[in-house]
């Protein structure tokens, strides 16, 4: 299934529980399930590398399309 931006965006809000308009790798894996997936962490850590998203600090809502993306096109998502 491919998302919406707008589904995304909030997705990525509902995800961001510390309200900073980045995503570590738990609250996207957060996020994602309030896009009706199920994956874990290490799935979205994979995922990031693949995109090119740096796991060492948290991504930001473009990077967080990227990885929605990967994950849809691989049917994580």
């Amino acid at each position: 299934m491919a998302f919406g931006e707008s589904d995304i965006k909030t997705a990525f809000k509902g995800g961001d529980d510390d309200g900073d308009d980045t995503l570590s790798v738990s609250e996207a894996v957060s996020a994602l399930e309030k896009l009706g997936g199920s994956v874990g962490s290490s799935t979205v850590e994979s995922a990031c590398r693949s995109c090119g998203v740096d796991t060492s600090r948290e991504m930001d809502f473009d990077e967080f399309v990227k990885v929605v993306r990967h994950l849809e096109s691989g049917g994580d998502l």
